[in-house]
C-alpha cells in the first residue's frame, strides 16, 4: 500500500471522525445484555456509568479502556490487565512510577535500582512503553517526559502484545497512565508530605463546575517535590502545574482541554556500582549506599515539559460515538554525567568518563476513533474503527570524553575533583512519522464474546547526523510497515467465572540492513506473538477480584550475526518468555483492602547465531559464550506481593484509623548477558498507619494523617545489574508523614 504525503496525511487524519462513520451503524438498535452476563458492583465516585479513566473507590476498578479502546468490564477483557487505583496509590504512597507498579504481577520494577530520574521497568521480561490518557509518550534517554504520580487518577498495567490498538510497541505490553480528570462535583485538596533524607512534597488539587448549570468544569493539580536521597550529592526537584477545562455544550458533547508545565531542576543519579562490593565480595569491603561517582562541578539535569491538548467524545445517536483525541508535548533537557566504567584490580579504583547532551523533543499525537454498538441477529457488536498518528521531531547534540578523566575511590570518595572541558561533538536530527489504521469487533452471543482485531501500520523515519568538527553530514532515510492481529474468546458464566484464550501480536521497528549479498535490504520490524489462557473471578456483587493467566510469549525477527558475514546480521533470533500470573484485588465494606500478586517467568533465548562476552572487569578476564540458551538479564523467575489495609468501622474505639502493609519478594536474576553473575533474591517489608483527623475535632473536619515506611528493617539488596560495571542498589528505608485536608 503506498504511503501517503506527509500533509494530505494529515488532513485524512483530522477528517477521519466523519468519513469513517457508516450511515448503517447510526441507525443500529441498541443491543441486549447477554445472557449469563454478570452485573459488576458500582464502584465509580461520581455515581456515573463507569468509564476507563474514572474515579474509582478502593482498589478494585470495574472498567478498563486500555485494553480495548473501548469501556470494557475486567471480567470481560480476554487479556492480563491491572489496574492500580487512586486509592492504592496513596494508601502506599508511591513517588514514582516504579513504586506505583511494585505490587503488580508480571512488572519487574526499579531496574535501575533508585534511580527515579527514569521511570525504567520490564513487563514479563521486555522493556515496556508508556502511554499518557492512551496516547504514547515519546522523548528520549535525557529528556524522558516522566509523569508526576500526583496527577494520575488510575494506571493501567495490559501485559502482552498490544499494537493492535496502539502501534509500534514490544511483546510485553505497556502502562497506560491515566491523569485527573475535571468533576461535576466540588472536591478540594491540599496535600504536604516529609520525610526521610530531606524529602518535602506539597500538592494541591482544585475541581469542580464552573456554572450552575455543570456544563462546564474545572481542574488544576499542581505539586512541588525535593529529596537530598539515598545517594551523596545527588538531589531531586519538581514542580508543575496541569490545569483542565471540560466543556458539556450538550448531553452529547463532551471536550476536556488539558496542559502542562513541568520541570525537574535537579535529576537525582543514573548511575551505579560495581559487582565487587555490592553482590560480590570486594577485599576492600563493602560500597555504602550512599556511593556517587558523580561530581559536583560538572553533573547536572535540567529538564523541561509543555503539553497541551484535548480528548473530545461526541454521541451521533443512541448507538454510535466518535472520538478525537490530540496532545502536543515538548520535552528538553540537558545533561551532564561524569560516570564509572570500569574497575582496576586494586578492587577500590573506579575509572570515569563524561557524558554531556541537549536534547529537545516536538510531538505531536492524534488519534480518531468511531465506536458503533448493532446487532445481527442474535449477536451483540461493539466495532472500534481508528486512524492514529504521531509525528516525532528530536534535535540532539551529544559528546563524551574519557581521557583525562580522574577516577574515583569507591571507599574514600571525593566528589568535587577538576573534571575536564567536554564540548558536543554530535548533532542528531531525527523525524519520525506512524500512521495506524485499525479495527475492532467485540461480538457477543449469549455467554460467549469474541473479540477480533486487525492493524496495518506505516512508519518512517528520517536521520540526520553530523559531526560538529568536521561539519559532515549523513541523512539515513528508513521506512517500514507492519500488520497485526488479535483474536480472543471468553466464556462468562452466571456464577461470576469467565474463562478465556487470546492471541495477540506486537511489533517494532529497528533500523538497519543485511549484508549485500543478501540483498542489502532494510531489516524488518521484531514481532512479537503470544497465546494466553487465563480466567478470572468476581463473584456476583461483590468488590472482589480474581485472576489467573499462563502464556507463552515469543519476540522473534530479533538480529544476529550473519554466519556468511559476521560484519553484518540476519534476522533468525528468538526471545521466549514463559510464564504464570496470579492476582486478587478486594475491597470490602468492612473496610479491607487488599492486593496480592505471584508471578513465574521462564525466558530463555531461544534462537541466535550470537556469542556474548563473559567480562569480569577486574583482570581483563574475559572468554565468548554462545548465546542461544542463556536467560535475559534482569527477569527473575519468581515474584510474589501482598498489600492490606484495613481501616476501622463505625462503632469502633478506633474508628477512624486504618493500618496496613505489605510483603515483596523478588527472586534471583542474571546480571550479565553471559550468566556468570547472580543478582540475590531479596524480601522488602512496608508499614501504613493513618487517622482521620476530625475524629479528634469538629475543626479537623477533612483532614488526616498518614505515615508509610518502605524496607522497614532496612534491608541491603541490589535489585539488577548491567554486567560487572554497573550494579544499582535498591531503596533504603524510607519514612514518609503525609497531611491531607480535603474540603
Amino acid at each position: 500500500m503506498p504511503r501517503p504525503k506527509r500533509s494530505s496525511r494529515l488532513a485524512l487524519l483530522l477528517l477521519s471522525s466523519v468519513a469513517l462513520v457508516p450511515g448503517a451503524l447510526a441507525q443500529a438498535p441498541a443491543p441486549e445484555a447477554a445472557a449469563g452476563s454478570v452485573n459488576l458492583p458500582e464502584v465509580n465516585v461520581s455515581g456515573e456509568t463507569p468509564r476507563g479513566y474514572s474515579p474509582v473507590r478502593g482498589f478494585v476498578a470495574p472498567v478498563t479502556s486500555t485494553a480495548t479502546k473501548t469501556d470494557t468490564p475486567i471480567l470481560e477483557t480476554p487479556q492480563s490487565v491491572s489496574v492500580i487505583t487512586r486509592d492504592q496509590i496513596e494508601a502506599q504512597a508511591a513517588q514514582n512510577l516504579n513504586a506505583i507498579l511494585r505490587y503488580t504481577p508480571g512488572v519487574v520494577v526499579e531496574a535501575r535500582g533508585m534511580v527515579s530520574r527514569l521511570d525504567q521497568f520490564t513487563i514479563r521480561g521486555f522493556s515496556a512503553p508508556q502511554f499518557l490518557d492512551g496516547m504514547r509518550t515519546f522523548g528520549g534517554r535525557d529528556a524522558n517526559p516522566t509523569v508526576d504520580p500526583y496527577r494520575l487518577e488510575r494506571v493501567d498495567v495490559l501485559r502482552g502484545p498490544a499494537s493492535v490498538m496502539f502501534g509500534q510497541s514490544g511483546p510485553g505490553g505497556l502502562v497506560n497512565m491515566i491523569t485527573k480528570r475535571p468533576t461535576d462535583i466540588t472536591q478540594r485538596e491540599i496535600m504536604l508530605q516529609g520525610g526521610s533524607f530531606g524529602t518535602f512534597r506539597g500538592g494541591i488539587d482544585v475541581s469542580g463546575p464552573l456554572n450552575d448549570d455543570r456544563t462546564v468544569l474545572g481542574r488544576i493539580v499542581g505539586s512541588y517535590y525535593r529529596s537530598d536521597t539515598q545517594i551523596d550529592h545527588a538531589s531531586e526537584e519538581r514542580y508543575f502545574v496541569a490545569p483542565s477545562v471540560t466543556f458539556r455544550p450538550t448531553s452529547d458533547t463532551t471536550i476536556t482541554l488539558h496542559g502542562l508545565y513541568q520541570r525537574d531542576p535537579l535529576g537525582g543519579t543514573y548511575g551505579g556500582v560495581p559487582a565487587y562490593g555490592s553482590v560480590l565480595y570486594n577485599p576492600n569491603g563493602r560500597i555504602r549506599r550512599s556511593f556517587w561517582d558523580g561530581d559536583t562541578g560538572f553533573d547536572t539535569l535540567n529538564r523541561e515539559q509543555y503539553q497541551i491538548g484535548y480528548m473530545a467524545e461526541h454521541r451521533l445517536s443512541e448507538n454510535l460515538t466518535a472520538r478525537q483525541n490530540f496532545r502536543y508535548a515538548n520535552s528538553n533537557a540537558t545533561y551532564r554525567q561524569s560516570n564509572g566504567t570500569n574497575l582496576l584490580p586494586d578492587y577500590r579504583t573506579y575509572t570515569r568518563g563524561q557524558t554531556i547532551s541537549g536534547v529537545n523533543f516536538d510531538t505531536i499525537t492524534l488519534d480518531n476513533q468511531l465506536e458503533g454498538r448493532f446487532r445481527t441477529g442474535p449477536v451483540s457488536h461493539t466495532l472500534l474503527a481508528g486512524l492514529d498518528y504521531f509525528n516525532v521531531n528530536s534535535d540532539t547534540f551529544a559528546g563524551s570524553n574519557s581521557v583525562g578523566v580522574p577516577s574515583i575511590d569507591l571507599f574514600a570518595p571525593n566528589n568535587s575533583l577538576r573534571m575536564p572541558v567536554v564540548g558536543y561533538s554530535t548533532r542528531t536530527r531525527q523525524e519520525q512519522n506512524g500512521v495506524g489504521l485499525y479495527a475492532q469487533n467485540q461480538m457477543r452471543f449469549g455467554p460467549i464474546s469474541i473479540h477480533l482485531g486487525g492493524r496495518q501500520d506505516w512508519y518512517d523515519s528520517t536521520t540526520r547526523a553530523q559531526n560538529l568538527a568536521t561539519r559532515a553530514t549523513t541523512r539515513t532515510p528508513f521506512s517500514t510497515d507492519a500488520f497485526t492481529g488479535r483474536a480472543a474468546i471468553i466464556y462468562q458464566t452466571s456464577f461470576g467465572l469467565a474463562p478465556y484464550y487470546s492471541y495477540t501480536e506486537s511489533f517494532e521497528p529497528q533500523t538497519g540492513t543485511f549484508s549485500p549479498a543478501r540483498g542489502g535490504g532494510p531489516f524488518q520490524p521484531t514481532s512479537g506473538q503470544q497465546h494466553e489462557i487465563g480466567v478470572r473471578y468476581q463473584p456476583p456483587g461483590t468488590n472482589v477480584l480474581l485472576s489467573a493467566a499462563v502464556f507463552d510469549l515469543r519476540r522473534q525477527n530479533v538480529t544476529t550475526t550473519d554466519p556468511q558475514d559476521t560484519r553484518y546480521s540476519i534476522q533468525t533470533g528468538e526471545v521466549r518468555t514463559r510464564g504464570v500470573e496470579l492476582e486478587a484485588k478486594a475491597s470490602l465494606a468492612a473496610g479491607l483492602d487488599l492486593t496480592a500478586a505471584y508471578t513465574y517467568l521462564d525466558s530463555e533465548v531461544t534462537s541466535s547465531n550470537s556469542t556474548v562476552t563473559v567480562d569480569r572487569s577486574v583482570g581483563n578476564r574475559t572468554s565468548t559464550r554462545p548465546q542461544r540458551g542463556l536467560e535475559p538479564n534482569s527477569v527473575p523467575n519468581h515474584m510474589a506481593s501482598v498489600w492490606a489495609n484495613y481501616t476501622f468501622q463505625e462503632g469502633s474505639r478506633a474508628a477512624g484509623l486504618g493500618v496496613g502493609g505489605g510483603v515483596r519478594y523478588v527472586g534471583a536474576s542474571w546480571g550479565d548477558a553471559a550468566n556468570t553473575l547472580r543478582v540475590p533474591a531479596y524480601t522488602l517489608v512496608d508499614l501504613m498507619a493513618r487517622y482521620d483527623l476530625g475524629r479528634l475535632s469538629p475543626n479537623l473536619q477533612g483532614s488526616s494523617v498518614q505515615f508509610n515506611v518502605t524496607n522497614l528493617f532496612d534491608k541491603e539488596y541490589v535489585t539488577s545489574c548491567l554486567g560487572y560495571q554497573w550494579c544499582y542498589w535498591g531503596y533504603r528505608r524510607t519514612v514518609l508523614a503525609t497531611l491531607r485536608h480535603r474540603f
